[in-house]
C-alpha cells in the first residue's frame, strides 16, 4: 500500500518528520530489526484489530510499536510530540497499514471543534 496523500504532505512541510521517514527507511533494509511480536485479526474480514512490533534502534535501543483499530502508539519521546515516529513509519511501511489522520491529529482537532462551538 502506499503512502496516503496527506502522511506525504506532513513529510514534505514537516523536516522532523521527513528525518523521522528516512530514519525508517533505514529500519526497513534491516528486517532483523522489525519484529512482529503478536496481534488480532478480526475472523469475518481478515483485517488487524491489534498488532506490536518491536523495533531495534541500533543507537536508542528497542521501541515497542503497538497499533489498535486505526491508532498508532509507541514508546520513544519523539512520538509524544508528533503522534507519529520513525519506527511507527517502518512499521506502516512493512504492514501497508496507516494510522487515520484524525487519531493523530485528535487533539487540534477536538480544541478547534470546541472553539467553534459558541
Amino acid at each position: 500500500m502506499d503512502i496516503p496523500d496527506w502522511i506525504r504532505e506532513w513529510i514534505a512541510k514537516d523536516r522532523l518528520v521527513y528525518n523521522k521517514y528516512r530514519i525508517s527507511l533505514e529500519y526497513l533494509r534491516h528486517p532483523k530489526r522489525i519484529r512482529f511480536v503478536k496481534g488480532v485479526k478480526d475472523k469475518e474480514t481478515g483485517e488487524w484489530i491489534s498488532f506490536e512490533y518491536i523495533v531495534k534502534s541500533k543507537k536508542y535501543g528497542k521501541y515497542r510499536v503497538k497499533y489498535y483499530r486505526g491508532k498508532y502508539e509507541c514508546n520513544c519521546p519523539f512520538f509524544k510530540h508528533r503522534q507519529i515516529c520513525s519506527h511507527i513509519l517502518a512499521v506502516c511501511q512493512k504492514t501497508g497499514i496507516w494510522p487515520k489522520k484524525e487519531t493523530i491529529f485528535y487533539s487540534k482537532n477536538k480544541k478547534f471543534k470546541e472553539e467553534n462551538q459558541n
